[in-house]
């Protein structure tokens, strides 16, 4: 079952087919935002519990919570729930075969049991990724329409590419002692990968190494961060960028005050 952690909210009715509907998947719960298609966040909420082991049990739980703050899940423009995933694959669409997704995972060393697949239209392209099945699936059948893609999807398609046609652009997401890249150049994605860290020094060399393997670096190179990202650790990274900034996702509006204590950049894959 899941408890409410933090919800902020606004009266201001809009029709449901102007809003879309975003969830992060969590280990123990998940945070969920409602944003008019114009952009003005309506509501941010985190609902915090762990996931229960049958999917008819998270199906329940998971209609029960969002009755339970109002947020009736019906004729949303969209719908989207991002899966954190730490092995991933691309597989371009002419190679793709909905049959053959434990054999990609395998190629780059991946032994996940639980495997799902997203399509990314931006990069005629589909991310083969290590999943709860039971998990997403239960959120899927509990809320009709919604799509299931990973970080790495989401990340390509937020309409990043033109902010790097007048320079190299690093995106790194971070979460639980692990980083999450994107990397764009001349406007278009270039590389995407999560990669694991046990400390703050190895994390640094892992981003400076992106740097050099993919040629970003670059005198106009600019750094965007989002996730669990602290003062300490942007002061470790910026220093190696010429511009460095925290990331808050696609650009927001609000009505509701409260959403200015909101740390919009732990949560940009939702906004």
């Amino acid at each position: 079952m899941y408890r409410c952690k933090t919800l902020i909210a606004t009266d201001k009715e809009f029709a449901s087919n102007e809003k879309r509907l975003s969830i992060c998947l969590r280990s123990n719960g998940f945070s969920f935002s409602e944003v008019t298609l114009s952009g003005v966040l309506l509501t941010f909420g985190e609902a915090e519990g762990e996931h229960a082991s049958a999917m008819t049990a998270i199906m329940a739980d998971v209609k029960g919570f969002l009755a339970s703050v109002d947020v009736r899940p019906l004729g949303y423009a969209s719908m989207e729930l991002v899966v954190m995933s730490d092995e991933s694959v691309w597989v371009p669409d002419e190679l793709y075969s909905p049959t053959a997704h434990r054999q990609y995972l395998k190629v780059v060393g991946g032994g996940a049991t639980g495997i799902m697949a997203a399509p990314c239209k931006s990069l005629a392209s589909t991310a083969v990724f290590a999943a709860s099945e039971t998990t997403a699936m239960a959120f899927k059948v509990a809320l009709p329409g919604l799509v299931v893609v990973n970080q790495h999807v989401k990340l390509a398609s937020l309409d990043l590419e033109s902010r790097s046609e007048a320079h190299p652009l690093l995106v790194t997401h971070w979460r639980n002692g692990v980083i999450d890249f994107a990397a764009f150049r001349a406007g278009r994605y270039i590389f995407g990968n999560t990669v694991s860290f046990s400390s703050e020094s190895e994390a640094l060399f892992h981003t400076v190494e992106v740097l050099k393997i993919f040629g970003l670096e670059n005198a106009g190179t600019e750094l965007l961060m989002c996730g669990d990202v602290g003062r300490e650790r942007f002061a470790l990274l910026r220093p190696y960028f010429p511009q460095a900034t925290l990331y808050n996702g696609r650009h927001t509006s609000f009505v509701n005050p409260e959403f200015k204590k909101l740390h919009t950049y732990r949560n940009a894959l939702i906004l």
